[in-house]
């Protein structure tokens, strides 16, 4: 039997060790939400960091591997990173996979470019032209044609998978960089505050007392409250800078022209947090203030 270490941090996330293989671990960890993690050679939570532990599934795979006969040691530290060091650590991970993947892709170029050498290599001492014998006579030279053939089609495959590092690359830029829009960040925020209401009504309806349910909750509760206090400071920092909140329902009217995702759209109507905008049919739909990216109108408050 084994004796294992489940451990819980924000930096390093939900975490199991000293198992063995065959020890029958596998399975009970698995059903409890664990991955096999290759690189950090440990069982681990997926998208655990800088998120409270689950306690109850932490707790439920303890029993079961007890129960097992293994010997398990539960060490949880749930002390919440600020949103700063989340994100220079996040920003930090991004950077090392984006540059495991040029050299990923610095890889495949060679290999594609070896893999036609070699198909080449094959067949360039047969002259241009040179007709394959029927039967046995032409066996080898259909042989190293295919071998040829195969080498040419494999580099082929290899050189559009490297290809496509670039895009991934560039994908992976643009999707951090979209995190921190004034606009998503908001839509971040009210989404957040949702859940944080949601998390004060279950609290509310708990008997008193402690019990992992509770200290599941108050844990989820301190990770957000932390997100929400970063968020809207960036925000504010965002409306003093002018890249945020120039829009509302004071300043935009109905029959205004609002540029949307890339679109001028009319104004049906102004609402106290969305715009309903026209579409040729007969819906409309709603954006958030914080999408509009410009607006012609013809009152002065607008112009202001």
């Amino acid at each position: 039997m084994s004796d294992i270490t489940i451990t819980h941090t924000h930096a390093e996330g939900t975490l199991a060790d000293g198992t063995e293989r065959g020890d029958g671990t596998a399975s009970i960890l698995k059903r409890h939400g664990f991955r096999w993690g290759r690189s950090i050679t440990c069982w681990y939570v997926p998208s655990s960091r800088d998120r409270a532990p689950r306690r109850l599934a932490i707790d439920a795979a303890r029993k079961e591997l007890e129960a097992a006969g293994h010997t398990v040691t539960v060490e949880l530290a749930d002390d919440v990173r600020d949103s700063a060091t989340v994100k220079a650590a996040t920003h930090e991970r991004l950077e090392d996979r984006r540059a495991a993947l040029t050299a990923k892709g610095e890889r495949l170029t060679a290999r594609s470019e070896a893999l036609h050498k070699a198909s080449n290599a094959m067949v360039e001492h047969i002259p241009l032209g040179q007709p394959v014998l029927p039967g046995k006579r032409g066996r080898a030279h259909r042989n190293l044609l295919d071998r040829s053939i195969n080498k040419a089609i494999e580099a082929a495959q290899v050189a559009g998978e490297a290809r496509q590092i670039p895009d991934r690359i560039a994908g992976s830029l643009r999707t951090e960089a979209m995190k921190e829009r004034p606009d998503v960040v908001k839509r971040r925020v009210d989404r957040m505050e949702a859940e944080l209401r949601g998390i004060d009504r279950r609290l509310e309806r708990l008997s008193p007392g402690p019990s992992l349910v509770r200290e599941q909750y108050e844990g989820d509760r301190a990770v957000l409250v932390e997100r929400i206090a970063s968020d809207k400071e960036f925000l504010q920092q965002a409306t003093e800078a002018g890249l945020f909140g120039r829009w509302s329902k004071e300043n935009v009217h109905k029959g205004d022209q609002l540029l949307l995702r890339g679109q001028w759209r009319t104004v049906v109507r102004a609402n106290a947090k969305t715009v309903s905008v026209s579409t040729g049919y007969s819906w409309t739909d709603k954006y958030g203030y914080e999408e509009i990216r410009d607006q012609r109108c013809s009152h002065t408050d607008a112009d202001a």
